[in-house]
């Protein structure tokens, strides 16, 4: 398949990949685990990759035990070499916290500007200020970057009022500064890749890098009876909400659902995943007394055992134009494993969803729609194996990470190999030269 898209590997003198994040495995998470695969598939195709990351806190805030009181960190994760740095770790929700945790491991990552020089850095632009090392590298030693761009995470404060004022203005300034500085960019919508070329960026530098799923690894089975054993849910009809639990997802929406399937005790919704929501809508569920809403701890590694007992999968967004243009990436696990999908929101991830008939889509922040739609697939199981077939065939086709990475680079090899950007050209030589480095 290489060979058909026109991946010639041995014509393409950047082969040396950094990828740099804040976020890595064994965190747990949308952005872990999309760069684990990406890394993964970009070794496959020859690159040298290795990865530039912090010490692992997320979600909670805290170093974890192996890793406390170190500075830095080398260590290997699927054979990619991975270099970690300190960061300031908290589990504070103040903006200064947050805004702290991003800056440091920001400045940690100037140690960049010493190291062996990469042919390309794909960042991650979240956070935002982990673009200023991007920017640095490629002004001071002459490397490009891809900026990966899952979310619009500058929008998305605004709209829910977490950025305004000068502060808006600035954060805005600078990721245009990266956006149009970048050599790539590359995001996860088609709504994405319209609204950076809206704001200026060459047509031909936006590329489609989608989230998707390990199909090898995520696949249908059956219920398993382990799982059933140990949640102490047999004879339910299963309802999983899977992921980062976070604000902008709107998860109230679930709890309101469950209030309106609470009468009916053979339903039971699982939510499993940490993020800053999590404690909160515990708190919830436990003041109104819900019985129908467990969030027990499910290790990623189970996630096709989790899928297996399900009868649907819940993704939500809250009501904000924004989340038109979006995808949730918990989609795509769920549509792997053959397990059809209730979406609650609009936009770019309802017509996929109802394009392909893989699941329901009902409007944003809507409990009463978001139960009308559980009781639908749970007393249809033609319907829903149906939806659950057609997702399943619809990750293979589209949605897998090996796909979705040969895909990429079909976009983008090409010309790395024949048009070098124009502050790389004087590197070329010095690049060969180094190209024995880690």
């Amino acid at each position: 398949m290489r060979a058909f898209l026109g991946l010639r590997m041995d014509k393409n003198p950047k082969k040396k990949w950094l990828i740099l994040t804040q976020y890595y495995p064994p965190e747990m998470g949308a952005p872990q685990i999309r760069l684990r695969n990406f890394a993964r598939e970009l070794r496959k195709h020859g690159m040298n990759v290795s990865v530039l990351t912090a010490m692992p806190n997320y979600p909670l805030g805290k170093i974890f035990d192996e890793y406390t009181g170190r500075w830095s960190v080398h260590e290997e994760i699927d054979g990619i070499p991975v270099k970690r740095l300190w960061v300031y770790a908290c589990n504070a929700r103040s903006g200064i916290a947050r805004i702290a945790n991003y800056c440091s491991f920001a400045l940690s990552a100037l140690s960049l500007l010493f190291a062996p020089r990469p042919d390309v850095l794909f960042v991650e632009s979240q956070p935002l200020p982990l673009g200023l090392v991007a920017l640095l590298m490629k002004w001071l030693r002459g490397v490009p970057y891809v900026y990966n761009v899952p979310d619009l995470q500058v929008d998305v404060a605004r709209q829910l009022g977490f950025l305004r004022g000068p502060l808006l203005t600035l954060a805005f300034r600078f990721e245009n500064l990266l956006l149009k500085s970048a050599w790539k960019v590359s995001t996860v919508t088609h709504a994405f890749v319209e609204h950076f070329v809206s704001r200026g960026v060459p047509a031909t530098n936006v590329t489609f890098l989608p989230n998707g799923a390990d199909t090898d690894f995520l696949k249908p089975q059956p219920p398993s009876t382990e799982l059933l054993n140990r949640l102490q849910i047999h004879g339910k009809k299963v309802i999983v909400s899977v992921g980062t639990m976070a604000y902008y997802q709107a998860l109230d929406t679930i709890v309101e659902a469950a209030e309106q399937l609470a009468s009916e005790p053979e339903f039971v919704i699982l939510m499993v995943g940490d993020g800053p929501e999590r404690a909160r809508i515990q708190e919830l569920v436990r003041s109104k007394e819900l019985t129908n809403v467990l969030f027990p701890k499910v290790p990623y590694e189970e996630s096709a055992e989790l899928y297996s007992v399900a009868c649907a999968a819940i993704a939500t967004f809250r009501n904000m134009a924004v989340a038109r243009t979006m995808r949730p990436s918990k989609l795509f696990p769920a549509l792997s494993c053959g397990v059809p999908v209730v979406f609650c929101g609009c936009g770019e991830a309802a017509e996929l969803v109802e394009r392909n008939k893989c699941g329901i889509a009902v409007p944003p922040q809507d409990g009463i729609a978001l139960a009308q739609a559980i009781r639908k697939l749970a007393s249809d199981n033609e319907l829903r194996q149906r939806m659950g077939h057609n997702g399943r065939l619809l990750a293979e086709r589209e949605y897998s990470w090996s796909g979705i990475v040969e895909r990429w680079l079909s976009s983008v090899l090409p010309i790395t190999a024949t048009a070098e950007p124009a502050e790389m050209t004087k590197d070329v030589a010095l690049t060969t030269a180094d190209s024995g480095e880690s």
